[in-house]
């Protein structure tokens, strides 16, 4: 009967449950987010870098725009390796146009009177990132991307 009566170690016992179920599955949460951000700033300088090669380098071939970019990614043994393409296009547009209003067409091409032929480079980044600890409802491992197109000519 006495030991019924006796709540002085309730309170610790309560503790050790949240503790258990609350904060240690906050704490590693926590930490997979770090690691994806990590990841995702990663991938966006990698972009960055490339866009830079692209403006940068006159006649910048898509091997030394990839090159570029995984150099800005700092691809190390420490993380998840950034992986990057690049490839151009063509477009005739009017000289205040855009990609989305321009036509088709190939490097070099003499384009209609009163359109300019128009060079763009498109870079695509990603890099696949396995969560240490696996979330409920989160591929694992996920893939992160960033994409950036832009006129070069």
């Amino acid at each position: 009967m006495r030991v019924r009566r006796d709540r002085r170690g309730v309170v610790a016992i309560e503790a050790a449950i949240a503790l258990a179920l609350v904060v240690v599955p906050t704490v590693l949460t926590l930490f997979d987010l770090g690691g994806v951000l990590e990841t995702r700033l990663r991938v966006d300088r990698a972009l960055q870098a490339g866009m830079f090669a692209a403006w940068a380098i006159s006649g910048a071939t898509a091997s030394q725009i990839t090159q570029a970019a995984a150099a800005g990614a700092g691809n190390t043994s420490a993380g998840p390796s950034v992986s990057a393409t690049a490839s151009f296009s063509y477009l005739c547009l009017a000289p205040t146009g855009t990609y989305g209003s321009g036509s088709p067409a190939s490097a070099g091409t003499a384009c209609p009177s009163g359109q300019v032929l128009g060079e763009w480079v498109t870079i695509a980044t990603s890099a696949a990132v396995s969560l240490p600890f696996p979330l409920p409802g989160v591929a694992s491992p996920m893939t992160l991307t960033a994409t950036g197109r832009t006129r070069i000519q």
